[in-house]
């Protein structure tokens, strides 16, 4: 569904004849809605007590949300408002229901087995987004060549829509044990607040929050970079953008194994730090091959960030407060991102023709805020559950993929062997 659906939203935007400054709010209103809506996550849990069902609910909603994001095409005037209601829809489906899958998911998973199941779990996710957006990308090449792109994006939204579907079937015959549904506080997310700089789950929450500003300053604009300024066509637009995807797929593995082995903050402070460098050849260079370098590093650099962060979360909580902090967490980090991504979309006022340099100046505040969010706060997490010790030299150097190279210890590919039964 990602790979056909979401990844062509700002595609699908541009098309429609969004601008630089709608672009911007169409990347980080959604997630702001989606994420406040979570205040309301434990209160559903109460009227829907399954969690089963009520991540159904959620799917199924953001499924049927497909149907009139192709139809918008025909209104026009106001197309792009509401197309950007229909995206806040399709969000808000999916993240209000987050928390209660954290949770599930929480409760299914051995703690001595996450980094391991999630990492494996990421690299089947990420393959299959990587292989679905080249197909949603020769679909729009071979749709625009004929004169029909609005019936390209037709077909792979409609892919989306069947492919969510499926998803919806398998959640549906998956185990949900036993739970007991936490008492929503009146002032849980004030006394969260306060206890920010105290509590390392709070400290994480607090960190993504700045990544995510940080991130969304100039998340919105590298579609348009590829597409408006540099004139790439869909399939190569594809294939730059897809080489995170392939990167996530080939290493999610390592990163599991050295989050279950040294523990997840070793590997989040070391990746939090490398992302500050993710954008920095979008700076200097227009080549499609130095782009897609560049996303194949930054693949390899989120995969880390992403499963450590997830990691370190469920082991810094507890089973009962984990939805309430999930909820905490999303609220916190969309907001970061819609503050990040409204700082990027100003820089776009009053500029009916943009150039090179505007899009230089977004990706430099990026650069330098990613910087600031590690410098305050990312080196101060704490590790909980250490299992092995190794240098942070030693980390960089696995993680750069020198080792794997010479046939050494690490593993950057991904098929696990079956363990031994004792």
């Amino acid at each position: 569904m990602i790979g056909l659906g979401e990844s062509y939203f700002s595609a699908y935007a541009l098309f429609l004849g969004a601008n630089n400054f709608q672009m911007g709010v169409l990347t980080s209103l959604p997630p702001l809605i989606a994420g406040l809506s979570q205040f309301k996550t434990l209160r559903l849990m109460k009227l829907v007590p399954s969690r089963r069902k009520l991540v159904c609910l959620g799917v199924f909603f953001q499924a049927l949300s497909f149907f009139p994001i192709v139809l918008v095409y025909y209104f026009n005037q106001i197309r792009i408002e509401i197309y950007i209601a229909l995206v806040i829809f399709y969000f808000t489906s999916n993240a209000i229901i987050g928390p209660v899958w954290n949770s599930w998911m929480g409760d299914l998973v051995r703690v001595s087995q996450r980094g391991i199941y999630f990492g494996r779990r990421n690299r089947i996710i990420t393959l299959g987004t990587f292989l679905s957006m080249v197909l949603a990308g020769l679909i729009l090449k071979y749709s625009v060549s004929r004169n029909l792109e609005y019936q390209g994006f037709i077909v792979i939204f409609g892919l989306a829509f069947v492919a969510r579907i499926w998803s919806l079937y398998n959640l549906f015959i998956k185990y949900d044990p036993p739970y007991k549904i936490p008492e929503p506080s009146p002032n849980g997310f004030l006394i969260f607040i306060r206890g920010l700089y105290k509590k390392n789950s709070n400290l994480l929450i607090l960190y993504m929050s700045f990544v995510n500003f940080a991130v969304f300053i100039s998340a919105a604009y590298f579609t348009p970079i590829m597409l408006k300024e540099y004139h790439f066509n869909y399939l190569v637009y594809t294939l730059i953008v897809g080489g995170a995807a392939l990167t996530k797929f080939l290493t999610s593995s390592f990163w599991g194994e050295i989050c279950d082995k040294l523990g997840a903050r070793q590997v989040l402070t070391t990746c939090g730090f490398l992302i500050t460098f993710t954008t920095v050849p979008w700076l200097f260079s227009q080549n499609p091959w130095v782009l897609f370098l560049a996303q194949c590093y930054t693949g390899f650099v989120w995969a880390g960030y992403e499963l450590s962060t997830f990691t370190f979360l469920l082991d810094t909580t507890e089973a009962e407060e984990r939805a309430e902090l999930s909820s905490y967490l999303n609220i916190l980090t969309s907001t970061g991102g819609f503050l990040g991504g409204m700082c990027g979309a100003l820089m776009f006022v009053h500029r009916s023709n943009t150039g090179p340099r505007e899009y230089f100046l977004v990706l430099f505040a990026s650069i330098v805020m990613r910087f600031v969010a590690f410098a305050l706060v990312g080196w101060r997490l704490k590790e909980v559950r250490v299992l092995g010790q190794i240098k942070t030299s030693e980390v960089y150097f696995k993680a750069s993929g020198f080792k794997s190279a010479m046939g050494l210890t690490s593993k950057l590919v991904v098929f696990a062997k079956r363990r031994k039964q004792v």
